[in-house]
């Protein structure tokens, strides 16, 4: 995120949206300032009903002390009532990501799978991403499939 070329000070608080949360692109983009608040130096984000047959999850957390989430916290603050924060279409929201860190979904992929990685249950998961337990099953697969290289280590300087 340091290294990023950002040419608006709000592509910064959309691609931290996205790094934090795992949302869909589109999803962030639909953001309006009404969907955001600040609650003990936390920033609560109901992301509404979710994408590709999700459903309505709780409203997200971001720790306003998390690195670059005052970025977007400044791009809600920045933007009137009724107004989306993020005001780019598809291709220049995947423009922002290709210049930081490329692959947009890849922000997606490493949340998730960081969540399981990290021993959080497919419930809690499914609370936080609104994916329907078809999909984290292929989240599953990379977490196990990741899991299970690692032990090969394990026991190659087990011997």
């Amino acid at each position: 995120m340091s290294q990023g070329k950002f040419t608006k000070p709000k592509h910064r608080g959309f691609v931290a949206l996205v790094y934090y949360t795992g949302i869909r692109k589109a999803e962030a983009l639909r953001a309006l300032p009404e969907q955001f608040r600040l609650d003990h130096k936390r920033i609560i984000f109901d992301v509404g009903k979710r994408l590709k047959h999700g459903i309505q999850t709780p409203a997200l957390v971001i720790p306003l002390a998390a690195p670059y989430a005052e970025s977007i916290w400044q791009a809600v603050t920045n933007t009137d009532h009724g107004n989306r924060v993020f005001p780019y279409s598809n291709k220049t929201g995947y423009n922002i990501f290709d210049r930081v860190f490329s692959y947009p979904h890849h922000m997606r992929l490493s949340r998730i799978t960081n969540f399981f990685l990290e021993g959080y249950t497919i419930p809690q998961v499914h609370s936080w991403t609104g994916l329907t337990l078809k999909a984290l099953d292929y989240y599953i697969g990379l977490v196990d499939v990741a899991r299970m290289g690692e032990s090969l280590a394990k026991a190659k300087s087990e011997k």
